[in-house]
């Protein structure tokens, strides 16, 4: 008994310390913080979060259970834990904290406060992808993979935010990865993901696939069963491939058997158009009508353009439906419009009414009628939704979006681009979600969002795209690589293009071949470039392609053969100033010709040089004193000083890393450069796009005013003064923007004569009427240039009656403003440069200029209600005789000095003509 008692006793001793320590263990702290482990373990047990954090204790596996969807609100997180925490100045464990409860704002606010890492910037990856800010996530995790491709947090975050993006085989390939790290729960987790989103992706692929080949195989085979069930599925695909059947049916008999198929899509979407065709064609006379059927059939299996002798023949037969589909399937549609819509009129096909439409709106956009394309395409999308939901609507919302992108309105183009993806994915319609990547593609890096453009580009790889499946994405590696600053992918990809079978060398590739190679010099590089411009002469024959490719030579040849390469380029600039200014491949090697001489100049250190040919582009004089110019050209930047005395500071950089819009204005103007314009009154700016618009050149106390063009005296001497302003618009109900307050004149005596359009009068016509001899001129209205709406230099006034409803930098600059008025654009972001990387600066302030007026001055951000008090004390500083770059200085100051929330203030730019 005694023993047994010591024994117990003895058991209890040993186990004492064991005890001591599992207590100790249960309140030992996660990282040393004091923090009890059951704080981590009760944040990881409510968690309903996809993301990974990098925080140790936020990141153990945690199989997510379903909620039955109803969102159940977090129990607050314990504030003495948190105190802990931020006592040892535990930043990403306070985040981590936050992100565990799906409160996003604050756990990015800690994250924000450490220096960038890795872990860091996966962290915060995650807030931007809990916020729908996939750009900024992806972009972000793209850093972190550069440096450790292996990081298991980043690779798992950035499969999330490809899969919301929609580029699931991308997500499926990333999660792969996760899954091959072999952790415990996530990588079985990340195994089932991908599976999952792979084969929902190819199924769609395998069906649309299997109902055209079941449709296209009637054409060949007459006893070919009728693909009713793939009619059922996916009738897009279907119904555009039954009009080539019917039209390549070579008699009455092989018409009437595609009968059946005819009811059922009718009955799937709606009326009796297609058993009508049937019987129409059926009654045709195929003794003349059966050989025109064989020679359609024979194209169509070709999928090459017709011979327009055929075309021609049909043309002139009575078979329109024939003539109908040679036009579509030479992509003919514009030339022969007029023939199309009197030949497709009486068949009452919304099918074809609906694709007419879209051709109509594709004429007046290259009539310049814009506004008429956009509120066609939008009536016509308005229709078709409101019949069966076809494969029309998807490639009227497309349209929409190729309309936006070459306005420039790129976010307004990515949303339509989106939808039309959305919609041809809940359709099946896989041809059109590879049209809608290649948009997306393009529409990204011209917003200069290089890391969603690679990613559409490999997402359309991995589909296996339609087009040429080498040359393509490796093109657009390229070029997206290239002004992205990644000179070694853009040359390995470049060399991939130039090695596929058959690759057409187009113009792209000659322009990034031409910035690539003076990196890498070969002897046999000229020889590849004509070969380039050989293939551009025959496939490219515009005015504005020959001065783009004149551009393309001057720039290969300026590191090699200077004066050559300085020659080519002047002429490439006078070639472009004779063609039209719509013409875009010739306005843009016009502006690229002028930065890669500037940039030159600065490589040899000719700072003279640089002013005057920032001058010469800015159509200005040169200033003698107390100025800055400022040109990027790819890796390449000149900054050059004029001080008090005339004296020249200049900086160049020949290997800047990273593009422009992501740099610091401090990167571009070293502070040496700024300090030579210390004691000037006030500083002329000359800069072009993208340096242009930047309102971080130069510190906010000095006076200072981006420079362009020259002011013109009016024709019949100073004109009598007079105010227009313009208030209170109406904006059209398809943008649903909120109402402005009405504008209020300010208190003093006018002495100019005032006309005020508001409301109803405040349309694009007659504001831009009242404009004409107007000597002030000031803007109160919407200006769509916030990211969530659009990137575009537009202000939106009344619509007209003809829909017509912006002023956009394209219409003001044709204007003449005879009175070199004083212009306040007391919009939205209305002075802000489209966030692209177009190479002019597409703004209202410089259109303003261009057309006449001799100061513009805009804010580049959201501007509230009470900015329009900010404009009025400027112009009346200006009034009573302070020059212009001075008045904003000193409004400013005063607006900060009563309310340092007024720093917006800081983004408002002014532009001068010089006298």
């Amino acid at each position: 008994m005694l023993k047994s008692t010591y024994d117990k006793a003895l058991v209890l001793a040993l186990a004492a310390p064991v005890l001591v320590v599992t207590f100790l263990l249960a309140r030992t702290p996660s990282g040393g913080n004091g923090v009890e482990t059951r704080f981590w373990a009760e944040r990881r047990a409510s968690a309903r979060i996809e993301a990974r954090l990098t925080y140790p204790e936020a990141d153990r596996y945690r199989p997510r259970v379903s909620a039955g969807g109803c969102l159940i609100p977090p129990e607050p997180i314990p504030l003495k834990e948190l105190a802990r925490l931020e006592e040892e100045g535990d930043w990403a464990g306070i985040a981590a904290a936050y992100g565990l409860q799906g409160e996003w704002n604050q756990s990015g606010s800690f994250l924000e406060r450490m220096t960038s890492s890795p872990d860091r910037d996966s962290d915060l990856a995650a807030v931007h992808l809990a916020k729908g800010a996939h750009e900024q996530a992806l972009r972000l995790l793209d850093g972190v993979l550069a440096t450790k491709p292996q990081h298991p947090q980043a690779l798992w975050n950035r499969a999330l935010v490809l899969r919301d993006m929609g580029l699931t085989m991308k997500a499926a390939e990333t999660f792969e990865k996760v899954a091959a790290l072999g952790e415990q729960g996530w990588s079985r987790e990340a195994k089932a993901h991908a599976l999952t989103l792979r084969e929902e992706t190819l199924e769609r692929a395998r069906k649309w696939r299997g109902a055209r080949d079941a449709t296209l195989a009637l054409m060949d085979d007459a006893k070919a069963p009728l693909p009713l069930q793939e009619a059922r599925q996916s009738p897009g695909v279907v119904r555009q491939h039954f009009y080539d059947v019917v039209r390549a049916a070579p008699s009455k008999e092989r018409v009437l058997a595609l009968m059946p198929l005819a009811r059922e899509l009718d009955r799937i979407q709606g009326g009796s158009s297609l058993g009508d065709y049937v019987t129409r064609v059926s009654s045709r006379d195929f003794a003349r009508r059966g050989e025109l059927s064989r020679s359609y059939a024979e194209a169509v299996r070709k999928r090459a353009a017709a011979p327009e002798s055929l075309v021609e023949m049909v043309r002139a037969s009575s078979e329109d439906d024939l003539f109908v589909g040679l036009a579509l399937h030479n992509k003919a549609a514009l030339r022969y419009l007029p023939d199309l819509e009197s030949r497709t009129q009486r068949d009452q096909d919304s099918w074809f009414s609906l694709y007419l439409e879209r051709e109509r709106a594709r004429k007046e956009v290259a009539d310049g009628e814009w506004w008429k394309a956009e509120q066609r395409l939008f009536n016509a999308l308005q229709r078709c939704r409101e019949g069966a939901f076809s494969v029309r609507c998807v490639e009227l919302e497309g349209r929409l979006g190729i309309l936006y992108a070459d306005l420039r309105r790129l976010t307004e183009a990515e949303q339509h681009t989106r939808t039309a993806w959305s919609w041809a994915r809940q359709l099946q319609e896989w041809d059109l979600e590879l049209t809608a990547l290649e948009n997306l593609n393009h529409i990204a890096r011209d917003r200069g969002d290089f890391s969603s453009a690679l990613a559409y580009v490999e997402e359309w790889s991995a589909r296996g795209g339609r087009i040429d499946p080498c040359y393509w994405p490796n093109i657009n590696r390229a070029h997206t690589s290239y002004l992205a600053l990644r000179p070694e992918a853009a040359r390995d990809a470049l060399a991939a293009a130039a090695a596929c079978p058959q690759a057409p060398l187009d113009l792209m590739f000659g322009a990034t071949f031409a910035e690539m190679a003076r990196a890498r010099p070969d002897p046999k590089d000229a020889e590849r470039l004509r070969h380039v411009f050989d293939v551009a002469r025959v496939n490219n024959p515009m005015p504005g392609d020959a001065v783009y490719a004149r551009y393309i030579e001057g720039r290969f040849a300026l590191d090699r053969e200077h004066e050559r390469g300085v020659e080519l380029l002047t002429r490439a600039i006078e070639d472009a100033r004779k063609l039209p200014s719509t013409d875009v491949l010739a306005r843009e090697s016009w502006t690229l010709s002028y930065s890669s001489l500037v940039t030159d100049a600065g490589r040899t250190g000719d700072w003279a040089r640089v002013l005057e040919l920032m001058a010469a582009q800015l159509e200005t004089q040169v200033p003698a004193k107390c100025a800055l110019a400022a040109a990027v050209h790819s890796e390449r930047s000149v900054a050059v000083a004029r001080g008090p005395d005339g004296e020249l500071v200049g900086d160049y950089q020949g290997d800047r890393k990273a593009p422009f819009a992501e740099s610091p204005s401090a990167q571009l103007i070293p502070e040496r450069v700024r300090q030579a314009l210390r004691g000037c009154p006030q500083v002329d700016v000359l800069a072009w796009a993208p340096v242009f618009g930047r309102t971080d050149l130069l510190p906010s106390d000095q006076p200072w005013s981006f420079r362009m063009g020259r002011t013109v005296p009016p024709p019949g001497g100073a004109p009598s003064s007079r105010r227009l302003v313009v208030s209170s618009v109406e904006a059209p109900a398809l943008l649903q923007l909120p109402r402005l307050p009405p504008w209020t004149p300010s208190t003093e005596t006018e002495s100019t004569a005032l006309e005020l359009l508001s409301g109803p009068d405040a349309t694009p016509s007659r504001v831009l009427s009242g404009m004409s001899d107007a000597t002030e001129i000031e803007i109160h209205a919407h200006g769509i240039s916030d990211p969530v709406l659009s990137d575009a230099a537009l202000v939106v006034l009344t619509p007209e009656g003809n829909g017509r409803y912006a002023l956009t930098a394209d219409i003001v600059r044709q204007q003449k403003l005879a009175g070199a008025p004083l212009v306040f654009l007391a919009a939205c972001s209305a002075g802000r440069l489209a966030s692209t990387t177009t190479h002019e600066p597409f703004s209202l302030p410089a259109a303003f200029i261009e057309a006449g007026a001799r100061a513009v001055l805009a804010s580049t951000v959201d501007i509230p209600d009470a900015a329009g008090r900010f404009f009025d004390g400027v112009r009346q500083r200006i009034r009573g005789g302070t020059a212009p770059a001075v008045a904003l200085r000193d409004e400013r100051q005063k607006w900060l000095a009563r309310d340092a929330r007024n720093g917006w203030t800081h983004h408002v730019l002014l532009v001068e003509t010089s006298d």
